[in-house]
């Protein structure tokens, strides 16, 4: 995935989430009776490059102009509601708003950026479309006002944003970068319809629908855009707002929001969008209208004059009627929106958005940075293990991972006991690791911390004992030095197959020749008693790729073998110690998706202490969890890592 040369908006830190420091406000109803709007969207709704997805906005839906007298409070709204709007709106006077810069502007000024914005890109004058002022102000656009609280000389910040329709009435879409960093934030607010400049007699004011504080914690981004190396194809924010300080929801107070429309990459070049935002130091809305066209198969791009700092958030419009449209995109993006004045782009608005969209609806948990990186690390692993090692792991028979990377980094990354996995622990880094020919994890010395037993390309058995947070790899038996047998060994399978005990210390071997070998009841001391369960040179293991011992069978005991194949076959064969290959189960049909698949392991990672939960990396980086899968069928898929997107 690119990742964003931070030009409008510098990195400044991970954030596990964002909690401005604005008065939570509980989650309003729309009243029974309420307009029509329509329900969270559960699946993406496909944009023609030609037609708007939901049609054009109608006249009817107009602006609902601001009332000189008193206005009906909106349902749900409370007394405390209303006075944290007029405590924020005490804060954010008109001369505070004006003077407010854009957040862009501050943090390339902290970080010695070129100047953001540049008065024009050379060789695309025709493509230019004319931008014009909208004195009136758009009742579903506005500035996003932002309390900055880290002693900056300029603390009062702003962005573009625009309301979104929803089953709340109160969203808000903007860009991610004018939110994420590792400051902290509070009397953040968004001012829809907002006119610069003082109002003429028996006109709205510049705040013609009041101030909407937004909710404390209730921004939506996505994981990937809070990770130290931001994804610029999910530059985009959904947050809720409170009532404003008459007592209004956001619908209620500016009518019909803007519709949230998906984009496919196929429609990504559309015939007519109108773009408007806030450039700094006028705090007028800018607008213009011109065709999009596609940029790299991700972004929407449009050519408008003007659109300087200030802007980022700012919507694009489809079937836009002087109010409202159809929500296709927001500034942001591809270098965080653009380089010159007269080029803006917005990332893809497809199922991501969506996602966060259905999150701000259902009032769901916000992302965190996610604890196990991206697609882009992921995409390095070379081995997959489980076990019990992390010292709570093993109180609470949890399992953990352990990950050899390319580079002969092996980390442990400890199980949570939700079907998850926590921050990593490096075990080694070291170059020789990229030695390691074969490797299994299985309780080889007698107690409940798992071993390392790892076969070396030059034939060496080494066998690390009791493998945890800190004893790390540090102490190693050698089973067998260097020998000419076991540079064959290219499979190694731990568990407990047959062994006439309890422990999981039976060891499967695959060899280069296809042969098969089962040895029970390996300890400190080597190897033990062997027992062929396939022939040299038969045509069947050659083509195995992962084997990983579980407990998919329903009957407790031995355990059984899980065998992904070349061609995409899945097969579980149970009960392997007391019916070898005999006891076949197929999960997966050749030619499935899983001959993609390129490292699987088992392990008990939520639910129990069976075996047989799942985990799947596929070429794209994304990981996988398979929970509670059995003999017959794969579980449910739980998304760990999200694949990355070029």
């Amino acid at each position: 995935m690119n990742r964003i040369p931070w030009v409008r908006a510098a990195a400044v830190g991970v954030c596990a989430s964002i909690a401005l420091a604005v008065p939570a406000v509980a989650a309003h109803q729309a009243p029974p009776d309420a307009p029509h709007v329509p329900a969270a969207m559960t699946t993406p709704a496909t944009a023609d490059p030609a037609t708007p997805s939901h049609g054009p906005a109608t006249p009817s839906s107009g602006p609902v102009q601001p009332s000189p007298g008193p206005v009906k409070r909106s349902q749900g709204v409370t007394q405390e509601d209303i006075r944290k709007a007029q405590e924020l709106e005490r804060y954010w006077t008109p001369e505070r708003i004006r003077s407010a810069v854009p957040v862009d502007a501050v943090r390339a000024g902290e970080t010695a950026q070129a100047p953001l914005r540049a008065p024009h890109a050379a060789g695309r004058s025709a493509l230019f479309a004319p931008s014009h002022q909208v004195a009136s102000g758009v009742p579903t656009v506005g500035v996003f006002l932002i309390r900055s609280d880290d002693g900056s000389a300029t603390p009062n910040q702003f962005c573009s944003a625009g309301a979104v329709t929803s089953p709340t009435k109160s969203l808000v879409l903007t860009a991610a970068h004018c939110l994420k960093g590792g400051k902290s934030y509070r009397n953040v607010a968004f001012v829809p319809g907002y006119r610069g400049g003082a109002s003429q007699a028996g006109e709205p004011g510049e705040r013609p629908y009041g101030l909407f504080p937004m909710e404390l914690g209730k921004v939506w981004i996505d994981e990937r855009y809070l990770s130290s190396s931001p994804s610029d194809d999910v530059d985009f924010a959904v947050l809720r707002v409170g009532p404003n300080s008459q007592g209004q929801l956001l619908e209620d107070a500016i009518g019909r929001g803007n519709t949230l429309t998906t984009v496919p990459a196929a429609g990504l070049a559309r015939r007519e969008v109108t773009l408007t935002g806030y450039p700094g130091g006028q705090k007028t809305p800018l607008q213009c209208t011109n065709a999009t066209r596609a940029f790299q198969g991700r972004f929407m791009e449009i050519a408008c004059d003007g659109f300087r700092t200030g802007v980022s958030g700012g919507p694009f419009l489809e079937g836009f009627d002087g109010s409202r449209g159809n929500l296709v995109g927001a500034i942001g993006g591809y270098k965080t929106g653009g380089l010159q004045d007269n080029i803006s782009y917005s990332a893809q608005f497809d199922n991501d958005v969506l996602r966060l969209y259905n999150q701000a609806v259902a009032d769901a948990a916000p992302d965190t940075v996610n604890p196990l990186g991206d697609a882009g690390t992921w995409q390095h692993a070379t081995t997959f293990l489980t076990g019990r090692f992390h010292s709570d792991s093993v109180r609470n028979s949890t399992g953990d991972l352990i990950v050899r990377w390319s580079d002969g980094e092996v980390s442990l990354y400890p199980g949570n006991r939700a079907y998850g996995l926590g921050k990593d622990i490096r075990l080694v880094k070291d170059k020789v690791w990229k030695q390691a020919k074969a490797l299994t994890v299985g309780e080889f010395t007698g107690n409940s911390t798992d071993d390392l037993l790892v076969s070396w390309a030059d034939g060496k058995l080494t066998l690390y004992k009791d493998v945890n947070e800190t004893n790390k790899l540090n102490n190693p038996i050698q089973l067998k030095g260097p020998n000419g047998t076991w540079t064959h060994a290219v499979g190694l399978t731990a568990g407990r197959f047959g062994g006439g005990n309890a422990r999981r210390d039976d060891l499967v071997v695959r060899w280069s020749d296809a042969e098969m070998t089962l040895y029970t009841n390996v300890d400190g001391r080597g190897l033990h008693a062997e027992k062929q369960l396939a022939k040299p040179k038969n045509t069947t293991w050659s083509h195995a790729r992962d084997s990983v011992a579980g407990n998919f069978a329903a009957a407790a005991g031995d355990q059984d073998l899980f065998v992904r194949w070349s061609d995409g076959e899945v097969t579980v064969y149970e009960n392997l110690g007391a019916k070898g290959f005999k006891g076949e189960h197929r999960l997966r049909p050749a030619k499935s998706p899983w001959q993609y698949s390129t490292l699987v392991t088992a392990g008990a990672f939520g639910g129990g202490t069976r075996q047989d939960d799942l985990l799947a990396l596929w070429p794209s980086g994304k990981l996988s969890m398979y929970d509670d899968t059995t003999a017959t069928a794969l579980g449910r898929e739980r998304l760990l890592v999200p694949a990355r997107i070029s």
